[in-house]
């Protein structure tokens, strides 16, 4: 018996893969949508020593974002798109008293790429992006000690730059729908010192600098 399951796994593992390296596949997507994760390294070093100022414990320097882009072929081998950089659903870059830093980019993007082997893809990309910054706190509670109510609120404060983003990748085709790949990329930003509240300038200063390589793997669905 346990040799037939092993003939049997065996049998379906090499079907796998000759379904994917042998099934026709069609044209380069006309619409693709990427999702993954890319880790980055930050330098907030400036942004710390204001952290101890305040005898608050520092962030990390590792930065996890998810990575979405939807993009359009309008050439045989360019597509661009709409590309974002977030760490607002899954935030690494903790501080103490339940402070976090999310940090997002958001911009357009280009890309040529050319295949090979049928199957996969080299792709060169190009994105200037808009970032934002925020430092925030959703736990915190306000009172009113005349009506004895409590409320929870929340504390942030802000900071924006510019930047651009680069990279060259690879992309299998698994599926005539389906796809992976991973990129080598650099990015180019950097946070000022100025951090901005609700009501105007903030005193808290330190600014955070993202010009660093930043790598990615992601799944692309297209059609």
């Amino acid at each position: 018996m346990k040799v037939v399951l092993e003939k049997n796994r065996s049998f379906a593992i090499i079907t796998l893969v000759m379904v994917i390296f042998f099934s026709p596949l069609p044209a380069q997507y006309k619409v693709g949508y990427r999702i993954g994760l890319g880790i980055g390294f930050t330098k907030p070093d400036k942004f710390n020593d204001s952290l101890a100022e305040q005898e608050m414990s520092k962030i990390g320097s590792a930065w996890f974002p998810l990575n979405y882009d939807l993009s359009v072929n309008i050439y045989p081998s360019l597509r661009v798109g709409y590309k974002k950089l977030s760490t607002r659903l899954i935030t690494y870059n903790r501080s103490s008293g339940d402070y976090i830093l999310p940090i997002v980019y958001r911009g357009i993007m280009a890309e040529s790429y050319f295949t090979f082997w049928k199957r996969f893809e080299a792709n060169f990309g190009f994105s200037p992006m808009y970032g934002k910054a925020v430092f925030m706190n959703k736990k915190l509670t306000a009172s009113d000690e005349t009506l004895g109510v409590e409320s929870s609120t929340t504390a942030e404060i802000t900071n924006s730059a510019f930047g651009f983003y680069s990279w060259v990748g690879m992309r299998m085709y698994l599926l005539s729908f389906v796809s992976v790949e991973g990129s080598v990329g650099y990015m180019y930003s950097k946070f000022g010192d100025k951090w901005k509240a609700k009501k105007g300038s903030s005193n808290f200063s330190g600014g955070i600098n993202m010009t660093k390589p930043f790598l990615r793997v992601a799944a692309v669905v297209g059609w």
